[in-house]
């Protein structure tokens, strides 16, 4: 299957978690003289070694945005994820710029995809470290014994973050919840059903044992919490239209002092870790190799970007007039191949305040990558219990729609009418969810989950029973030796 080999038997811990920096801490980055390269056998012996393992963890979640993975980088949700369906045209220099995204685009993904490719491979590394930290901190002696439960909750929580991704991607995937030793590494396919039960129980595992971030200092800024792991758990019980463990676990994350922030700061620097940010992937541009390059992937291609992931006319209609979202979320800029119109969200100067990269060029901007927002946590509760108490339904969605009014009128994205139920206060919410998320990479799986994508992107070639999952890359199957099986139609 995934090169496990060849990851397992090339892991250097120290120079991984230097290389990577300290993904999980705000934006200072450690500084370790590196002495020497310790292997698995040596390596596993201090609380130190522990937290710079749990680094290492954290490096495959960062790579699918960060610069030094090119492919990565353009496999994510917000390049990749929403190119093909009415809200992103794919965008770049021409009509077939981009051969990964043009596929897609077009509903004709092979099997060599690059980007399906980089999906698979990333976050079964993910998985490897992930399972490594599991496999090793338990032995580890800590005079802190708080912080080593800490580090092995965290572990299951990047653990369930990967084959979420996977799920999401594939379907059923290899479960896999140790490290592998030599003749082991073909393991066969998991049932869809089988994977998202693991991935509950690797969120419950965290959910019992994570602090809050808001009992913590700055310096645990970019941990995962236990508000990350309870949003992360709404989220996988959402795909699976789990609505009762959606309305369980957001009743649970609502209790934690999360409050709604000024939208059009969100994805500014001053918005970094803001009230309303659940979780966040933490990068920086004071160092090379340290920043993402998703502003410049998706920036406009006469601004010094690659204008990948446009904004379609059919997403800049949803907007109602005058809904400051709009000019928060999208800028225009005339010339050039496709729409012209650009997500503003992970932009740099002088879209935003986040400035230009001064080290490492232009793809190496210090945007944190924000993954789960107390907004979308309230529509997805609003959608959870819109048909058994649309009064508290209501009630969220009209927090969200208050907080994107600001100061203006109340004629501006007015609240919903109390009496709304039933359809109509279903299409309600996937409405704001579409206006308050825009370009965040959410439509291509809320359309799929809610049976929407045939209707609204069969026109583009979505074909139902086909596209809601991507090929096995040829690849895997073919250093599985075939025990791993391609999905159907690819």
């Amino acid at each position: 299957m995934i090169r496990y080999r060849m990851i397992k038997n090339g892991l250097k811990f120290c120079s991984v978690a230097l290389i990577f920096a300290m993904t999980s801490c705000s934006k200072d980055y450690l500084e370790v003289e590196p002495s020497g390269e310790p292997t698995i056998e040596n390596f596993y012996k201090t609380p130190v070694d522990a937290e710079q393992a749990l680094t290492a963890a954290y490096a495959p979640m960062r790579e699918m945005y960060a610069r030094e993975n090119f492919g990565a980088a353009n496999a994510n949700d917000l390049v990749f994820g929403d190119v093909g369906t009415d809200d992103l045209l794919k965008g770049g220099a021409r009509v077939n710029d981009g051969p990964h995204l043009y596929e897609k685009e077009i509903y004709s993904l092979t099997t060599s995809n690059s980007a399906v490719e980089k999906l698979w491979q990333v976050n079964y590394k993910g998985v490897l470290y992930a399972n490594l930290v599991l496999a090793n901190v338990p032995g580890i002696e800590f005079e802190d014994e708080e912080r080593k439960a800490g580090i092995i909750a965290e572990a299951y929580f990047l653990r369930a973050y990967y084959y979420f991704d996977l799920a999401n991607t594939f379907g059923g995937v290899s479960l896999i919840d140790s490290p592998l030793e030599p003749g082991e590494y073909n393991v066969a396919r998991a049932s869809v059903t089988e994977t998202y039960a693991f991935i509950e129980e690797d969120l419950k595992k965290a959910i019992a044992t994570l602090p809050s971030r808001f009992d913590k200092g700055a310096d645990y800024l970019g941990h995962a919490d236990k508000g990350a792991a309870l949003g992360l758990m709404m989220r996988v019980a959402l795909y699976q239209n789990k609505m009762d463990v959606v309305k369980t676990y957001g009743e649970q994350l609502f209790e934690q002092s999360y409050v709604l922030a000024d939208y059009t700061t969100i994805f500014e620097p001053s918005g970094e870790w803001n009230s309303g940010s659940v979780f966040e992937v933490n990068f920086s541009s004071n160092a090379d190799k340290l920043g993402t390059l998703i502003p410049r992937m998706i920036g406009a291609r006469t601004k010094g970007g690659v204008g990948f992931s446009q904004i379609k006319e059919d997403l800049r209609n949803e907007f109602e007039a005058n809904d400051p979202r709009f000019e928060a979320s999208f800028y225009n800029v005339p010339g050039g191949y496709g729409t012209e119109w650009y997500i503003k969200k992970y932009s740099i100067a002088p879209f935003s305040e986040n400035p230009k990269p001064s080290v490492g060029g232009t793809g190496n901007s210090g945007n944190n990558i924000r993954i789960i927002r107390l907004s979308d946590a309230y529509l997805m509760y609003a959608e959870a219990v819109y048909d058994t108490d649309p009064t508290t339904a209501i009630s969220y969605v009209n927090m969200v729609r208050q907080r994107a009014r600001g100061e203006n009128d109340a004629s501006v994205v007015p609240d919903l009418d109390g009496n709304l139920s039933g359809q109509a206060l279903l299409e309600a919410i996937y409405h704001e969810r579409r206006v308050e998320l825009a370009g965040e990479g959410f439509r291509y799986h809320d359309l799929i989950r809610t049976d929407r994508a045939e209707a609204l992107l069969g026109p583009l070639g979505f074909k139902k029973g086909l596209h809601e999952i991507m090929p096995i890359p040829l690849s895997q199957i073919d250093l599985s030796q075939g025990v791993l099986v391609q999905n159907p139609g690819y």
